[in-house]
């Protein structure tokens, strides 16, 4: 039976609040990687430099999230492709051309005080211009340059361009097509963790791509399937539990499928309030997101003029972790969300 169901999807603030939970373990490994706080504390510090993987959550939630938002009006042709892009590339390139940009500023600021800059080559003119463009993780450098966790905005923006085409195909897919997607995936994600044992699924800048699609893929399958009513609570909620067994055994690809049973359990909850700290921050996570550098930053000076002991790497932990959501929220309030008023108020093209 075919899961082609026309409506449109209702709200799912669970999403949007999932989004907290996998930002804020992002953060805990970059946080973790200088500081060490968390050393010797056994499956704590694992779980910790495993953080990487809320990348690949947020990859599934992309996935899963266009199809919620586009399989009851999937862009049509030339002319819907170029409207959906438009809307995409609107909505994330302020925010990152802002704060590329005053991190450019910020460089340049601390070679005027004559404070040295820890690795200068990252900060050369030829990656500037390709994060601008947001064409550095597209297998056209090695150097995690500038602001270089957006490297996860660069494959989303394939993402992005392939979406439209790969709508019409999982809208198309019977059950059986869409499951088979998932078991395609997370065989591919066991392959690609197997490449390399001690990085498994962390590639970012080399092997970021085919890392991301096989998540976005596994993400709109399951968003279908979750449409459809074929994905039965129960299994979700069993299979959150991959989550934890992954982490105990060291396989990511096992992590990621217990991330995709979390979103499909999100997705399943009923209706709730949109309102509350947890929804804007899961609103401002892409801001979030790319404010960490500013954070690491003031992190690497006080590094240089302390050595704080155990106690001080857990305080500077929990200080740059609320640091870095405060400083994402105030991006998002003061940049993305003027920014997308602003745009909204503006024509489209004709036929976009």
């Amino acid at each position: 039976m075919g899961v082609n169901a026309k409506a449109a999807a209702p709200r799912r603030p669970a999403l949007t609040r999932l989004r907290v939970l996998l930002i804020g373990w992002v953060l805990v490994y970059h946080l973790e990687l200088p500081l060490r706080a968390l050393r010797g504390l056994g499956f704590v510090e694992a779980v910790a430099l495993k953080g990487y993987l809320g990348v690949d959550g947020f990859f599934l939630l992309s996935g899963f999230a266009l199809v919620l938002g586009y399989a009851h009006r999937p862009p049509a042709g030339f002319a819907g492709w170029a409207g959906f892009m438009r809307g995409r590339i609107l909505r994330v390139m302020p925010l990152h051309l802002v704060l590329l940009f005053a991190l450019l500023a910020l460089v340049l600021a601390a070679s005027a005080a004559g404070l040295s800059v820890n690795a200068p080559e990252r900060f050369g003119l030829r990656e500037f211009v390709l994060q601008a463009l947001l064409l550095h993780g597209w297998e056209t450098t090695s150097l995690h340059a500038w602001n270089y966790p957006s490297w996860a905005l660069s494959v989303i923006l394939a993402g992005y361009m392939a979406f439209p085409l790969l709508l019409a195909g999982v809208l198309a897919a019977p059950a059986a097509v869409l499951w088979l997607l998932l078991a395609i995936g997370g065989a591919g994600l066991l392959a690609l963790g197997a490449m390399d044992p001690a990085l498994q699924l962390n590639h970012t800048l080399h092997l970021g791509l085919p890392r991301f699609f096989l998540e976005f893929m596994a993400g709109m399958a399951l968003a279908r399937l979750v449409q459809g009513g074929a994905m039965p609570r129960w299994a979700a909620t069993l299979g959150v539990a991959l989550v934890p067994a992954g982490l105990w055994i060291g396989v990511d690809a096992v992590v990621v499928a217990g991330l995709a049973s979390l979103v499909a359990r999100a997705a399943l909850l009923p209706g709730q309030d949109e309102g509350g700290i947890l929804h804007k921050l899961g609103e401002a996570s892409f801001g979030v997101y790319l404010s960490w550098v500013f954070v690491e930053a003031v992190l690497v000076l006080v590094l240089r003029l302390v050595q704080p002991g155990a106690g001080g790497r857990l305080l500077l932990m929990a200080a740059g972790l609320g640091g870095t959501f405060l400083a994402g929220w105030i991006a998002w309030r003061v940049i993305e969300v003027p920014a997308a008023r602003w745009l909204a108020r503006r024509p489209s093209p004709a036929g976009a």
